[in-house]
């Protein structure tokens, strides 16, 4: 019981950190959807095109605006596609955060799931 009681307090404690690790501009950068996963507040995952990634982590696609897709790639992140100014990465919210801390990255939105008829 108490395993599980500090599991969940690293938990919100990770959540309750999240907000403070964006600058303003850094949060503009964000969709309204990424914005709430981002910091904590987003509930739905059905939102999000999420993929398991490491044990325990999630990849979520995103699509960036960017004035260097090669910049993206040289910084470690798993571009998927690009075309123009356009990148599609998957990546973990701690990496989405540092995503928008790239001068280069003009924004971020949210690659929602698509769901087959």
């Amino acid at each position: 019981m108490s395993i599980r009681i500090l599991i969940f307090a690293s938990l919100f404690a990770g959540c309750a950190a999240t907000g403070a690790q964006l600058t303003p501009l850094e949060e503009e950068k964000l969709d309204p959807a990424l914005k709430q996963l981002v910091l904590g507040t987003s509930v739905n995952r059905t939102d999000y095109d999420v993929t398991p990634g490491a044990p325990g982590e999630e990849k979520y696609g995103v699509i960036v605006r960017t004035d260097n897709v090669e910049e993206l790639k040289s910084a470690g992140f798993a571009v998927t596609s690009s075309f123009g100014d356009v990148a599609v990465v998957r990546a973990t919210i701690p990496q989405i955060r540092s995503l928008v801390r790239i001068p280069s990255v003009k924004n971020v939105s949210n690659g929602s799931r698509n769901h087959p008829l």
